[in-house]
C-alpha cells in the first residue's frame, strides 16, 4: 500500500508528534512524499482509508450534510468555497457539479483513495473526507461545517462517522 522506509515514516510521524496541527500538505512537501504517504503515517483513530472507487458513493452522501468547506490546495492556492455539495452526475468522463458556490467536473476515475481524517488543524479539531489520485495527490477536501461558534456542525458529524463506519478500512 505505502513504499515509505521505516526511517522515513518515523521522521513524518515525529514531525506530526511534534506538531499535531500541521498542514498535512506542508508536512508532505517537507519530507519529500505524497499527501497519501502523509495520511498513511497518520495515527490509526485520526483515519480510515476506503477505495477511491467509492468516489460517487460518498459525493452523493456529501450532497445530503449542507453546507461545508471544499478546499483545493495545489503549490500555488489555496482555494476554499463554502457551501453545499450538489447532487452530481457522470457523464463525458467527469463527475459533474452543477451549483454555485460548489461547481465543477471532477475527473472520480482518478481517485484511488478516500480518507476520513479526524484531526487538529492549527488549533481547532477538524473532520474531513479527503480524496487521492493514483499518484496519492490530493485531489480535493470537504471540511465539516461550522455553526457561529465555530464548533462542527453535530449533525454532519453524525453524517461523517455513520458514512466512515458503513464504508469499512480497506
Amino acid at each position: 500500500m505505502n513504499s515509505l522506509s521505516t526511517e522515513k515514516k518515523q521522521a513524518i510521524q515525529t514531525s506530526l508528534s511534534e506538531n499535531p496541527g500541521a498542514v498535512l500538505d506542508y508536512v508532505a512537501k517537507e519530507h519529500e512524499v505524497s499527501a497519501l504517504d502523509i495520511i498513511h503515517c497518520l495515527p490509526e483513530h485520526q483515519t480510515r482509508l476506503v477505495d477511491g472507487a467509492l468516489f460517487e458513493t460518498v459525493m452523493l452522501e456529501v450532497s445530503d450534510w449542507g453546507d461545508i468547506t471544499f478546499l483545493v490546495h495545489t503549490e500555488d492556492l489555496i482555494l476554499e468555497a463554502k457551501g453545499s455539495v450538489p447532487k452530481g452526475k457522470s457523464a463525458r468522463g467527469f463527475y459533474n457539479l452543477h451549483g454555485a458556490p460548489i461547481g465543477g467536473h471532477l475527473k472520480g476515475e482518478n481517485c484511488d483513495a478516500i480518507a476520513f481524517v479526524s484531526r487538529p488543524l492549527f488549533s481547532s479539531d477538524t473532520k474531513s473526507v479527503q480524496f487521492f489520485n493514483k499518484k496519492g495527490g490530493c485531489m480535493f477536501k470537504i471540511y465539516l461545517g461550522r455553526d457561529e461558534n465555530r464548533q462542527m456542525l453535530s449533525s454532519q458529524i453524525e453524517a461523517f462517522e455513520a458514512l466512515k463506519s458503513k464504508l469499512g478500512s480497506s
